[in-house]
């Protein structure tokens, strides 16, 4: 990430750009994190993935490679939240369709590479209370903010609820049943039943 500095000092106009370090690593860490889990995201493959100098890594991240995934985890938590508060429409059906949707275009862009960053975390977090406390706490917020969008949708609360605890562990479990088999076709069959569900 370049962020652009614009100075205007006696009629002269004048623009530098600096690099915001601790943001490339955190998204370096994010597609690390979601290709190879917590144990291929080390600090050495993070520099060299986002050409980034060694020398910054402790100045951005003095708690250590911890705190590099905690951010990045609750960096990809907050985008996955946000798009998921933006869902507006009219049905059930429709939430199940979009959520279920945005989960295969992630596959699809990675070219079956790729899971999600979370559920890596989480998986690889071992005895690291804080690794697995920071992954539980995007999923309970990305749970919220689902049941809400099925309220929205005209659905009663502990319905909404049921079914975002479903919807969230079916697309964690097609994301690595398309990345093993190299295919999408799990997300239709996703699709036909979640719908049957919530409809």
């Amino acid at each position: 990430m370049i962020i652009v500095i614009e100075i205007s000092y006696e009629g002269r106009h004048i623009q530098m750009k600096r690099r915001n370090i601790r943001q490339e690593m955190i998204s370096g860490a994010i597609n690390l994190l979601a290709e190879r889990g917590v144990q291929g995201t080390s600090f050495a493959v993070v520099t060299e993935a986002t050409d980034t100098p060694r020398g910054s890594i402790y100045h951005h991240f003095p708690g250590g490679k911890n705190e590099l995934i905690e951010a990045a985890v609750a960096s990809i938590g907050s985008v996955v939240k946000t798009l998921i508060d933006a869902v507006d429409v009219s049905s059930p059906i429709e939430v199940v369709e979009q959520f279920v949707g945005s989960w295969r275009a992630l596959l699809l862009a990675n070219n079956f590479a790729s899971n999600c960053a979370v559920a890596n975390v989480s998986l690889g977090a071992g005895d690291d209370d804080s690794l697995r406390d920071s992954a539980g706490g995007v999923f309970n917020d990305w749970r919220e903010s689902l049941a809400s969008a099925f309220e929205r949708s005209g659905v009663d609360r502990d319905d909404a609820v049921d079914f975002a605890d479903v919807c969230l562990a079916a697309v964690e479990g097609a994301m690595i049943l398309g990345r093993a088999s190299g295919s999408d076709d799990i997300f239709d069959a996703l699709s036909r039943q979640l719908s049957k569900l919530v409809g």
